[in-house]
C-alpha cells in the first residue's frame, strides 16, 4: 500500500502520464529492447481505460507501473505457458492479465499487484515475469481472489 516513500494511484490518460510511463519502461529490460510501436499502443490503451496503476515517489517521480488487460482464463493459461497469444476482450472476460509491470523497487511491485487485485476482486489474475537478458528464468503466476478460493487451493 501507500507508504511515506511512495503513493499508488491510477495515472491519468494525459500525454504527461504517457511520457512518464514510456520513459520508465525505456530504462528497464525487457521493455528497453522493445520497439516503441509495440509498447505505445498498449500503454495508451491502459491509460485511457484506467487499467493501470503507477507508484510515484514523494518527489512525483514514476518509480513503478503496472498495466493489465481483460481476457479469458483459458486464453491467459495458454499465454503464461507460452502456448498461445493473449486474447484481449472488452466484454465477457473472466480474468485479467497483467501485461506490463516495471518497478525500480521490488517492494513496490507487490503493492501494485495487490492494489490492482483490490480494484477487480472478482477476477482471476495472470502475469509473466521476464528479466530481459538477465540469467534468471521467467516466472509465471496465477493469482486467485482469496475470498473465493477453497482451503485446498494454492497460489502459484
Amino acid at each position: 500500500m501507500d507508504s511515506t516513500e511512495y503513493r499508488i494511484e491510477a495515472l491519468s490518460g494525459s500525454f504527461e502520464a504517457f511520457g512518464m510511463v514510456l520513459d520508465l519502461l525505456s530504462r528497464h529490460p525487457p521493455f528497453s529492447d522493445w520497439p516503441l510501436s509495440r509498447l505505445s499502443k498498449s500503454i495508451r490503451t491502459q491509460l485511457r481505460q484506467q487499467r493501470q496503476l503507477g507508484a510515484l515517489s514523494s518527489s512525483n517521480e514514476l518509480i513503478a507501473y503496472a498495466g493489465w488487460t481483460p481476457t479469458l482464463q483459458a486464453s491467459a493459461e495458454l499465454w503464461i505457458e507460452d502456448r498461445g497469444p493473449l486474447k484481449i476482450l472488452e466484454r465477457g472476460h473472466d480474468a485479467m492479465a497483467m501485461t506490463i509491470v516495471v518497478s525500480t523497487r521490488s517492494s513496490v511491485t507487490k503493492a501494485l499487484m495487490r492494489r490492482a487485485r483490490e480494484l477487480n476482486p472478482e477476477m482471476r489474475w495472470f502475469f509473466k515475469r521476464s528479466y530481459g537478458g538477465q540469467l534468471r528464468a521467467p516466472r509465471k503466476a496465477v493469482l486467485f481472489d482469496r475470498s473465493q478460493r477453497s482451503d485446498d487451493s494454492t497460489e502459484s
